[in-house]
């Protein structure tokens, strides 16, 4: 059978829709979209001229609404497009932390959601970006995956260095950190149960008619992606939200990243076991010093049954108040010596996490 030359180039191995290439490593590289066209779970979208133009292309949509997919409210040739995907995507707040996150963070890893039910953690919706992967107290936050991300017409628009329609600044913030995003994907659903998982919390309500396999093959062109072609958040995995509120209160001056304390009560409610411990250290101490005090008043008597009795209680509150202080400077210096373990160990994950970072640098074309 006779085949056009477009026929040809489609089937093309360095065609950008061959379903083989792995489009990974050659992502950040030029100017195509990060997978292959025939891979695309959107297929609404479309990067082509408008019948009454010839210049340049836009995005157009099949649907008569001309709306931007997961986002109603969004037409495709409004200006506000790219910023409605960054405020959508952008983890604008946990980039100040920069390098400081691998603190709350010290492994790039994310586990699978069926991993995360076998821990005990409850995964909850949020549609922050900035609290994507987040985790605290048994739960951790998953954003679902939008839709528009897995158009191919949409990342050709994005990528486009002749679309004046995106700033360029805006163009690489938003590349990095949608690749960034989609690469948690790749590790949040691995398996069949992920995938079942994710439908059911509505991680993929915008995904009728996907299947696992389906699914598979356009998630994996993220997978590997190097750290270097990612934002800064998402060269770390999971982050620990109490940690995140303690950086933030030391260098960004906020009293905390995020908190979901609807009452006082629960939000003191941690530092309940140290002030109840400081509070029963003194209490000891005080009392057994009132105890020194009595007796020492009543040291002038001739009884010397009650001479005796009074030597035990000023012995046994002068112990009492040694081991009281004996105790409390032994969990002080156990909660110092725990936390320069955990800063020797994070500081060895960093430089490890640091030198892979290096070998990409070196090893990408």
């Amino acid at each position: 059978m006779d085949t056009s030359p477009e026929d040809e180039i489609s089937r093309s191995p360095t065609s950008p829709t061959d379903p083989t290439v792995s489009r990974a490593s050659t992502a950040v590289c030029n100017d195509a979209p990060p997978f292959s066209q025939n891979a695309e779970l959107c297929k609404t979208l479309r990067y082509a001229h408008r019948p009454s133009e010839t210049k340049s292309r836009c995005l157009l949509s099949d649907d008569p609404t001309q709306m931007l997919p997961d986002a109603p409210r969004i037409p495709l040739d409004s200006c506000k497009l790219v910023s409605h995907c960054l405020s959508d995507l952008d983890v604008t707040p946990m980039q100040a932390l920069g390098e400081k996150l691998w603190w709350a963070g010290p492994t790039d890893i994310i586990r699978p959601l069926s991993e995360h039910t076998t821990i005990e953690r409850r995964i909850h919706l949020t549609e922050d970006p900035t609290m994507h992967c987040v985790w605290t107290n048994g739960t951790i936050f998953i954003k679902p995956l939008p839709l528009y991300l897995c158009s191919y017409a949409f990342w050709e628009y994005l990528l486009d260095p002749l679309n004046d329609g995106v700033n360029p600044e805006e163009r690489e913030k938003l590349k990095l950190t949608s690749l960034g995003f989609l690469k948690t994907y790749a590790h949040l659903i691995q398996h069949r149960s992920d995938f079942n998982l994710a439908r059911r919390l509505d991680l993929l309500c915008s995904f009728d008619g996907v299947d696992f396999e389906t699914f598979s093959r356009f998630i994996m062109a993220f997978e590997a992606l190097p750290n270097g072609d990612v934002s800064i958040r998402w060269r770390f995995g999971e982050l620990h939200l109490d940690t995140l509120n303690f950086y933030s209160a030391i260098f960004l001056r906020k009293w905390h990243r995020q908190r979901f304390e609807n009452r006082y009560g629960t939000y003191f409610s941690r530092f309940f076991p140290v002030i109840l411990f400081v509070f029963a250290l003194l209490s000891v101490i005080l009392s057994a010093m009132q105890v020194i005090t009595g007796s020492r008043q009543m040291w002038e008597t001739d009884n010397k049954g009650l001479k005796r009795t009074l030597g035990i209680f000023e012995w046994f509150a002068t112990e009492a108040i040694a081991w009281s202080l004996a105790f409390g400077g032994l969990f002080f210096f156990w909660w110092i010596g725990m936390s320069i373990a955990d800063a020797c160990r994070m500081q060895k994950t960093k430089k490890g996490l640091k030198k892979r970072l290096s070998q990409e640098a070196t090893t990408q074309p």
